[in-house]
């Protein structure tokens, strides 16, 4: 997952903000399916982690209890970012990822680990 994160970072370092804003999508559905993974795999279901969408692995960790109301909503967005990865997308919005969209996106990702980070220390006690 660090290598992701360093992918993005060098992205948006060149001015490559619809690649950055992928793989910032792409490193927070990694950080949720490790979240699941070690925590309950169960919550898979019969799916197995290479057929598991980020959209379940969001609704997973809310119902779940590991992230908040308003980091699901954003991650949902950051998902629908991600399939910006379909040069249609772009095409049919008119609409291009910028920096700012990069910078948006890197908060849901902080703010999904925060939450990680918050409901593991919950558990802990």
């Amino acid at each position: 997952l660090e290598h992701r994160l360093d992918e993005a970072r060098t992205c948006f370092a060149n001015g490559a903000h619809v690649a950055a804003t992928i793989m910032l999508g792409s490193l927070l559905e990694g950080v949720l399916l490790c979240a699941v993974q070690e925590r309950d795999a169960t919550l898979l279901g019969k799916k197995s982690p290479q057929n598991i969408t980020l959209h379940e692995l969001i609704n997973i960790c809310r119902e779940a209890g590991w992230i908040d109301a308003d980091v699901t909503s954003f991650s949902h967005a950051l998902r629908d970012y991600r399939n910006f990865v379909h040069p249609h997308r772009e095409y049919r919005e008119s609409y291009r990822p910028d920096r700012d969209t990069f910078n948006v996106s890197w908060h849901v990702v902080n703010g999904a680990l925060n939450d990680l980070a918050a409901s593991r220390l919950s558990s802990a006690v």
